[in-house]
């Protein structure tokens, strides 16, 4: 079973958050008050980071603990240059700033500045806090009518401010509590307080150095100690996470780098379907193998499609237009698709199909077109059969498809394994993939008037890359071999086409269709599978590793929360692990109030974009 680490953790608190931010208020605004400058460096616009990321607070440093905490609660940010500023003192501005964001008040700054050293710029980052504080009293400024926005606090200061937030009741000492504090000073009885609470020892050597200005990493440590004396909440959250497991894609079917294993070993085509499917059987499909299959390839307002020889459309309800060379646009006006060719001929119906030379549809010379922004992605898709038909969608948008015969046009551009794969695994992927894609040739999909999209929510097609891939189609001619050498062949149980789901590798072992969709299936049941696992083995002799034989994904605090849907996440256990595969059935994450939730392993998958839901470990960093 797989083993889900995390550290150990004390029972949360009830979470008073924003009891807590009241308190720094406070603090902040007895800083204020007292004129002795806010909690950081140099005035500067903030940047939202998260601990790790800062280089000056590595999680070995004294306060990283303290700083994450800051981070996770929004009382503060990094610095503009990607630093905590973890050295820098603390300065009355970026309080003010600091204060403003924990209270987020509805304040308009004003046109005139009431201090003399801040300027009247209601764009400034800290006008609008100064100008909020000053209207509630919180401060006054100084007797000369300044605000001093850089000013800094000392230490002895932050003790004094500490000591009233926390309405602490400490005798006054009869002992100097450090070697440079005198009992009878203005600070001895709040920086006995805190050493007595182990809120600071003080620095080695036995000083406490009260008129030292106080850093920020120092004033991160202070304030959440002081928290945690108060009672609340102050626990600190995994920054990141590490997730390990096994595996690749839904692991339901045929594993592809099991089949290359099989193969590798000289396994047959019928032994290596027989091994994933059982107890379907392959055989000859009925004839619409070598029917039309209807390929979606892009949904838009406007597309060029570009020929490398000569084109003509075709309209319904139309003559043909005149053949011409370069690129046709096609633009959507209301339920019509205007077709316009590069002499500028343009044709208007429901329904406009594109035909090139070299086709079926129409014979001549070799030629290519090309789809713009096709195939799933940005990219281009080129294709060298069928004919592309557009239509106009529910939503006003250019629906595009590829019309090809499905046996010899349409499996030659299926890239779902590598073309110099051993022979017998490529014939494996042309009878699943055929057996696949007949199972949506009997009726259209309403949605994209299609049996079948070009990307891997259907199946990888790429078209005349695929075909044509290598010097001189060399690769492409070893994948077109395997789709011809098993021509009519498919998959099928109890006489109707199998469902011949595959995917990259499994954990050892596969899926039942059960585990990932809710509804089992005869012959999509968990099957032994340790050639997803095998290191090395092919025909050719050449030395190969699965890469999804292990992996490692680090998700971020707020990706596993949102995850989870929590506040923040503490820890990530595994509830439950399926009987038979081996893969995460239920995941839970509990947050720092005590809150808990529980997900699929498939939903902890897909949200986090996991290769698989064969988790290994889940380790807080």
């Amino acid at each position: 079973m797989p083993v889900i680490t995390v550290p150990a953790a004390a029972p949360a608190a009830a979470s008073r958050t924003l009891g807590l931010r009241r308190i720094l208020t406070l603090v902040l605004a007895a800083v204020l008050v007292l004129g002795v400058g806010p909690l950081v460096g140099p005035a500067a616009p903030a940047r939202a980071a998260t601990p790790s990321s800062f280089p000056d607070v590595p999680s070995n440093h004294t306060f990283h603990e303290a700083v994450t905490w800051m981070i996770q609660q929004e009382i503060t940010e990094g610095e503009s240059d990607g630093t905590f500023g973890v050295n820098d003192d603390i300065a009355r501005a970026e309080a003010s700033a600091f204060l403003f964001r924990l209270v987020d008040p509805d304040v308009t700054p004003p046109a005139e500045s009431p201090f003399k050293d801040i300027p009247d710029d209601p764009d400034w980052y800290a006008s609008a806090p100064i100008a909020w504080m000053a209207s509630e009293g919180i401060i006054n400024g100084y007797t000369d009518e300044t605000f001093r926005p850089y000013r800094s606090i000392t230490r002895g200061e932050m003790a004094k401010i500490l000591y009233g937030v926390a309405e602490a009741d400490f005798p006054e000492p009869s002992e100097d509590p450090f070697s440079d504090v005198d009992h009878d000073s203005s600070y001895a009885q709040h920086i006995a307080w805190m050493k007595s609470e182990g809120i600071s020892q003080g620095y080695a050597g036995g000083t406490f150095r009260p008129g030292r200005p106080i850093s920020r990493g120092e004033a991160a440590q202070l304030i959440w100690k002081v928290a945690g004396e108060m009672g609340y909440d102050t626990t600190v959250f995994p920054g990141s996470f590490a997730v390990s497991g096994s595996g690749f894609g839904h692991g339901v079917g045929m594993s592809q780098y099991g089949a290359r294993a099989m193969a590798a070993e000289g396994k047959t085509v019928g032994q290596i379907l027989g091994h994933y499917y059982s107890p379907a059987v392959m055989q000859n499909g009925p004839d619409r193998v070598n029917g039309n299959i209807r390929v979606h390839l892009v949904s838009t307002q406007k597309i060029a499609v570009d020929g490398s020889g000569q084109v003509r459309v075709r309209a319904a309800g139309s003559t043909q237009a005149p053949a011409t060379a370069g690129a046709v646009t096609f633009t959507a006006d209301g339920d019509q698709v205007v077709a316009t060719l590069p002499d500028g001929t343009t044709k208007r119906s429901g329904s406009v199909a594109l035909e090139w030379t070299g086709t079926r549809f129409w014979k001549g010379a070799a030629s290519t077109v090309t789809v713009p922004d096709a195939n799933g992605t940005s990219t281009d898709l080129v294709l060298r059969h069928g004919r592309v038909q557009v239509t106009v969608n529910d939503d006003g948008q250019l629906n595009v498809v590829n019309e090809l015969r499905m046996n010899d046009e349409y499996l030659y551009g299926l890239a779902e394994m590598p073309s110099l794969w051993s022979e017998e695994a490529l014939k494996a992927q042309a009878v699943a993939g055929r057996s696949y894609a007949l199972r949506f040739m009997g009726s259209l999909r309403a949605d994209c008037d299609c049996n079948v999209w070009d990307e891997v929510k259907s199946q990888k097609f790429t078209g005349w890359a695929k075909e044509n891939e290598g010097p001189g189609g060399v690769y492409g001619t070893r994948w077109k071999a395997a789709v011809d050498a098993t021509s009519q062949r498919i998959l099928t149980h109890n006489g109707a086409v199998a469902d011949a789901s595959y995917h990259s590798s499994s954990a050892g072992r596969t899926r039942g269709a059960e585990e990932q969709w809710g509804n089992a299936v005869p012959y999509l049941t968990s099957k032994a599978d340790p050639y997803s696992l095998i290191d090395e083995a092919n025909n050719e002799n050449v030395s190969w590793s699965n890469p999804h034989k292990e992996w490692t994904a680090n998700p971020t605090q707020a990706q596993m929360a949102g995850a989870f849907g929590l506040p923040n996440v503490v820890t990530v256990t595994e509830t439950a692990q399926n009987k038979n595969s081996g893969y995460t059935d239920w995941i839970t994450a509990t947050a720092s109030d005590g809150a808990t939730s529980t997900i699929t392993g498939n939903q902890f998958r897909s949200r986090l974009g996991l290769k698989s839901a064969a988790i290994g470990t889940v380790t807080a960093r």
